[in-house]
């Protein structure tokens, strides 16, 4: 695999509205660095390689997948549920803060 194309390890903070598009981004380039393997990377070693390119908060959130794509469904999910404008904001001058 291309070293150069190694992404930097992802560690996201779901509450942010630009997290959606740093994680479709970030999924991007470690598919590029997937790729760039000279031989075929097999499914559980795309999933050890998924769990060394992830904070631990994330690791832990998907552990129990047992496939490549069932983590990336699960981290699209949880971007989805963490942010929701207009489900998760809170009302101007509340005493958490303006959002």
């Amino acid at each position: 695999m291309d070293a150069g194309l190694k992404p930097e390890k992802l560690n996201l903070e779901a509450r942010t509205p630009e997290a959606k598009e740093i994680l479709k981004y970030w999924l991007r380039c470690f598919e590029a660095y997937l790729d760039s393997s000279e031989t075929p990377i097999l499914e559980p070693r795309k999933l050890r390689l998924l769990h060394t390119r992830v904070s631990h908060r994330i690791s832990a959130m998907h552990e129990k997948a047992t496939t490549y794509e069932e983590v990336v469904v699960l981290r699209k999910r949880f971007v989805k549920l963490r942010y929701m404008p207009g489900i998760c904001s809170l009302p101007a001058g509340s005493a958490w803060g303006n959002h």
